[in-house]
């Protein structure tokens, strides 16, 4: 932000809605580790919430192991006889560090304008506000909606959420769009794509016997894991996807018996759900044709499973202009001459909500850096630029969420 063609200075710099509640927010503990903090700070975004007519929900994770997931929603005028029915707006409320690792809430100068700095105030405080703030501009002049609006906040997301997955894949389903407030690259860009991945457990059974002795009738486990290794690497050069072996064991650790048995962690990675389709049809024609064979005919078991299963999301020829629509009012707030949307690295929350055909953003929250660290800082001009151009853009996405192809 410039005053007078100069860089913005702390006397310059009004709080606003949205910085007051990003203080409370950082304020509060809220690492990951404490069950306690974390439910009371979901307490502040869920009164917030409240105050903007959302109905707050909150989810017990059946295993004790986190606390609970916030999922709040405000109807619109078309909040049923429809599959597509929310705009699903996803955050989390955790941190990894607490405000006594990283200090509470503070500004300061910078050669660039003013920062803000604090525990967790960039991942995900800072998105939260946004979210927030993105929101109550838009109800100002938009009270009712056609669409229905939900927010999904996590508890645990820097932990992966996994007791969360199944919840995010059933949202998905009824959103005719998901938008993630994790926070923008750190050139500003929106994240408009993220690979998928999936985890795939292999283990082959084979048959033991003495190396020195035996005459045919051993199968080598070892062997087999081999050549299948081999293969999917083969698979990976002609799909141009990511393949990573992570993790091999078996046998008896002995030089002298035949490997019997060899258990693999395979870790895959796509771009779209054609590749992840490909792949596992792939995959799974290498896992019913084992090499490896005894004299008596009998062949290598193989046996798999999927332990984690991550869609990916990507931007498509129908959601090029809105998304460049996004892009535009962003930049033009910002004094940018352009912003892109492109991919990016790592999965979040909004991956477990993608299904083909769904629009899925992430990256919407503020601009800032040094994530997970003591010096994590946002940007603070831009707290209210993206909150203000996500609440003028909204109208043009109900729009898209209405159109015959949703």
């Amino acid at each position: 932000m410039k005053f007078n063609g100069r860089h913005a200075t702390l006397k310059d710099v009004q709080t606003t809605t949205a910085e007051a509640l990003l203080k409370t927010l950082v304020d509060s503990p809220s690492s990951t580790t404490s069950q306690t903090d974390v439910r009371r700070t979901h307490e502040i975004l869920a009164n917030a919430l409240s105050a903007l007519g959302f109905k707050n929900n909150w989810i017990r994770d059946p295993t004790s192991k986190t606390a609970d997931l916030l999922v709040a929603e405000r109807p619109g005028k078309r909040s049923s006889g429809s599959l597509a029915t929310f705009i699903t707006c996803v955050s989390h409320i955790d941190t990894v560090l607490s405000p006594v690792e990283a200090g509470k809430y503070r500004r300061e100068e910078t050669a660039s304008g003013v920062r803000a700095r604090g525990a967790g105030i960039l991942d995900n405080k800072g998105g939260l506000a946004v979210l927030v703030e993105s929101l109550r501009l838009f109800l100002l002049t938009n009270s009712n909606p056609e669409i229905s609006f939900r927010v999904v906040s996590s508890p645990d997301e820097e932990t992966g959420s996994s007791a969360w997955h199944e919840n995010f894949r059933q949202a998905g389903l009824d959103s005719a769009a998901v938008l993630g407030f994790e926070p923008a690259l750190d050139d500003g860009a929106i994240i408009s794509s993220r690979r998928g991945n999936r985890w795939y457990n292999i283990e082959i059974r084979g048959a033991e016997a003495h190396a020195g002795r035996c005459k045919g009738e051993e199968i080598n486990a070892a062997h087999e894991a081999a050549r299948m290794i081999s293969r999917f690497l083969e698979v990976r050069d002609r799909l141009g996807i990511s393949l990573n072996v992570g993790h091999v064991e078996g046998g008896r650790d002995r030089h002298n018996v035949v490997c019997g048995s060899v258990r693999m962690k395979l870790d895959t990675r796509f771009t779209t759900f054609a590749e992840r389709d490909a792949l596992h049809k792939a995959l799974v024609e290498i896992f019913n044709s084992p090499s490896e064979n005894s004299n008596d005919g009998r062949k290598s078991e193989v046996s798999f499973e999927i332990v984690d299963d991550c869609p990916p999301f990507a931007a498509d020829s129908k959601t090029e202009t809105l998304i460049g629509e996004l892009c535009s009012i962003v930049a033009a707030r910002e004094n940018r001459t352009t912003l892109q949307a492109t991919k990016a690295g790592g999965a979040g929350d909004v991956n477990h909500m993608s299904r083909p055909g769904l629009l899925v953003l992430d990256g919407l929250g503020p601009v800032g850096g040094r994530m997970h660290t003591k010096e994590e800082f946002l940007e603070l001009s831009t707290l209210q630029s993206r909150a203000e151009a996500l609440s003028l853009w909204y109208p043009t996405l109900i729009k898209y969420c209405h159109a015959p192809s949703i």
